[in-house]
């Protein structure tokens, strides 16, 4: 309970005199250099570095406060002190942290259906701090230079949160831009000079000492992430309470293996029905655990969410973006969100009537969402609602903004004062003028990010290819102005996973074998990004087993799925489907990672594995729920080749590991 009552709200950039375009940070840097050297030197100030201009800033709006909202320290953000706490949390009653897992601690929202809208004003809230931070550097400045009157301003009025897409289509060969990984950056300083000055994207530091309840995390496999005594944040860092720094050839490495699986997944998030149940739909796109799905419901289309989580995985290694309670003081973080922002931007404006309304109906019965771990400001089980409080967040009216408020970026929506660049013809902050142009415009985003199979079906060319089952133009499945593409499907692997099984984060992922071991390939993950277990307890371990499942799915590159077919072809007949099926589960194996990549558990594809013997197969806990290869044909429409793919059957064809997990290190046994 607090004994003074203040509310900072969070407005974003209101008062600037319009809606500009939050940039992708390379952009910013080449190509508006006011802003960006705005942007730096703000951060910097809200960071509060020691070497930073000094500038009056609200103790809300400080990086420490605003990473905090996140996770740790579990208590309440500055910017919403209340007399009265409205919710039951308390860090010394067991209930919270015991039994394992534990509510979240922090307010964030995962694993729940207000999981995009509550970052929304999260990201707004760093964007507000940073701009006006930037307001008062650049009247010094102007006051000071008198003949730059009219840059520096202008400049800080239209500086927005920039972003980073993981998913663009230079990563696979270049990774991150080196302004997010550099411990030095260049700026341009008043009369245009350049200048050489610390780079607040690199690492955040704990100037005013670390939180009394930061706490090491000790990996499965020994290694430790040393958070109470990291005075800074890291990626990849050495198991050692004194590192040199993050490991940038690590980070690299990482996120050029996993850059097209990133896209593949992108490209997934646009390729749902249009003519789906709007809660259903929604449920899916929105978060990792689908808390409306049946077996039968399911679209393969996997998460925003799930996205997410991979690259907190690819970002992190032993560091803080791999650890909930720790990754909102990353500087990445943000530029990661804002990205994610940009992905809801595109899809809800591509899929404006698909919405979380006020739950969700199976054979006419209604069910609420809820937020089933609870949060810092709700109980378990709280009931989650379009018009319900995103705490901490509050609006200028004072009220706590809600999901409804959060949605949309267009001229008729709660404002935000924010939109992203032109792409694939939309621009989000106007709505879409019909259907048909919401449609036109997913198709592109899609093809742009590696779906496209009306193109990739008439490159294949395997004979294989040919046995594929494809429903007829009479199914019920194929809507009536649309045909089949024969002789061809679109492969994934579901994969479900329990989301505590280790201690924490970890991954399952998928690798092509390839000729031999070493020729291996990454195809893709599915990252569970989880906190960690702090209760021994026989209960805790009973409520693990039967806690969260995490659902995601790996996309089968067409050209991989080709690959396969030639290699295992005769030459003298056509593989049936059912071989093609073999051959295909026969290529593959499987691990379990932790966050630094150590391999916990491994599975062999193929129908002439061997059965992994009893004594060394994982334990029940460790064991993936499902790892399942399924398959979808497609149809287009009879007479526009440019409207969207309707997919039509999704099949399931049964476990890729049926020969069993095998415990490679002990904590998988």
């Amino acid at each position: 309970m607090s004994s003074i009552e203040y509310h900072y709200p969070v407005i974003g950039r209101k008062g600037t005199g319009g809606v500009f375009d939050r940039l992708p940070i390379e952009t910013l840097e080449k190509d508006h250099p006011y802003q960006f050297s705005l942007f730096i030197l703000a951060f910097a100030v809200i960071q509060q570095r020691p070497d930073a201009l000094q500038v009056v800033e609200e103790p809300a709006g400080t990086f420490m406060e605003i990473g905090s909202i996140h996770g740790r320290p579990f208590i309440e953000w500055a910017g919403d002190r209340n007399k009265y706490t409205p919710t039951d949390y308390s860090p010394t009653d067991k209930k919270d942290t015991d039994p394992v897992p534990a509510r979240f601690g922090g307010y964030c929202n995962h694993g729940a259906v207000v999981f995009p809208t509550w970052h929304r004003p999260y990201v707004m809230l760093l964007e507000q701090s940073i701009g006006n931070i930037a307001d008062q550097l650049a009247h010094d400045i102007e006051a000071k230079n008198p003949h730059e009157c009219g840059v520096w301003v202008k400049a800080a009025k239209e500086l927005r949160f920039p972003y980073w897409d993981w998913a663009e289509k230079d990563v696979s060969e270049n990774g991150l831009p080196p302004v997010l990984y550099e411990d030095k950056v260049e700026i341009v300083v008043a009369g245009g000079q350049k200048q050489i000055v610390d780079n607040p994207l690199s690492f955040f530091s704990f100037v005013d000492g670390i939180p009394s309840d930061f706490g090491d995390e000790t990996l499965r496999t020994g290694q430790v992430a040393y958070f109470s005594k990291w005075h800074r944040t890291y990626r990849y860092a050495a198991s050692s309470p004194n590192p040199e720094g993050s490991n940038v050839d690590q980070l690299q490495k990482a996120f050029k293996a996993g850059a097209k699986d990133l896209r593949s997944k992108v490209a997934q998030l646009f390729v749902v029905n249009n003519d789906e149940n709007p809660a259903l739909a929604w449920d899916e796109f929105s978060n990792h655990t689908t808390q409306s799905k049946r077996e039968m419901d399911n679209f393969n289309s996997g998460s925003l969410e799930g996205v997410h989580d991979a690259v907190h995985m690819l970002a992190g290694g032993i560091g803080h973006m791999s650890a909930p309670d720790y990754a909102g003081f990353d500087p990445l973080f943000f530029l990661h969100h804002s990205n994610v922002d940009r992905l809801l931007a595109l899809w809800e404006w591509c899929y404006a009537e698909y919405w979380m309304e006020n739950g969700y109906e199976i054979n006419g019965k209604s069910y609420p969402w809820t937020q089933q771990l609870g949060t810092y400001a709700q109980v378990y089980n709280a009931q989650l609602l379009p018009d319900g409080p995103l705490q901490p967040f509050r609006t200028e009216q004072g009220d706590y903004w809600t999901s409804s408020q959060a949605r949309f970026l267009h001229t008729d929506a709660y404002p935000k004062y924010y939109s992203y660049p032109e792409f694939a013809g939309i621009k989000v902050d106007r709505a879409a003028m019909s259907s048909d142009e919401r449609a036109l415009a997913r198709k592109k985003i899609a093809a742009y990010y590696g779906f496209d199979p009306q193109t990739t079906a008439q490159q294949v060319a395997a004979p294989a290819w040919t046995q594929l089952p494809v429903p007829d133009k009479d199914h019920p499945s194929v809507p009536a102005d649309h045909a089949v593409i024969p002789e061809y499907r679109t492969f994934a692997v579901h994969v479900k996973l329990l989301e505590h099984a280790f201690n924490g984060s970890y991954s399952f992922q998928l690798y092509h074998k390839g000729k031999d071991d070493s020729a291996s390939q990454l195809i893709g993950t599915v990252a569970v990004f989880a906190r960690p277990d702090h209760s021994p307890c026989k209960a805790c371990t009973l409520r693990r087993e039967a806690g969260t499942v995490i659902h995601g799915i790996i996309p089968i590159p067409p050209a991989l799925i080709e690959s396969i077919m030639k290699s295992n072809a005769d030459g003298e007949t056509v593989a049936t489907f059912d071989q093609t099926l073999a051959h295909i589960k026969g290529e593959f194996f499987g691990k379990i990672v932790d966050t630094t990549g150590s391999e916990l558990a491994r599975a062999e594809g193929g129908l002439e594995v061997p059965q992994v013997p009893n004594h060394q197969t994982t334990s029940r806990n460790a064991t993936p729920i499902e790892i399942s290869l399924v398959s979808t044909a497609v149809a287009e429409h009879g007479q526009d080749k440019d409207r969207p793919v309707y997919i039509c059957d999704w099949q399931h064809h049964d476990g890729v590991f049926s020969a069993g997990w095998q415990a490679t290190h002990p904590v998988a046994a």
